[in-house]
């Protein structure tokens, strides 16, 4: 059978603070997804901008995306 006193109960205090920690915490996060930080803003494509013609990048719809892929591995050993 369990001691009672193995486990002593958590002071109001201490209770107090981890609810206020936590409703903070849930508050930020739903803040932080309601109202993101600004990041890079994009100027806006006029309706009538032309479509990219090759090796065109800027000022154009349809523009190139980079990717940065790791290289293929190599060929395993044909099997004996």
């Amino acid at each position: 059978m369990r001691d009672p006193d193995a486990f002593p109960a958590v002071p109001w205090r201490r209770r107090l603070l981890i609810l206020l920690a936590a409703v903070a915490t849930a508050s930020t996060v739903l803040l932080t997804m309601l109202y993101p930080p600004a990041g890079v803003k994009r100027k806006p494509q006029p309706p009538d901008a032309p479509r990219c013609v090759a090796g065109q990048t800027q000022d154009c719809v349809g523009g190139m995306a980079s990717v940065i892929a790791a290289p293929p591995p190599p060929p395993a050993s044909a099997p004996r």
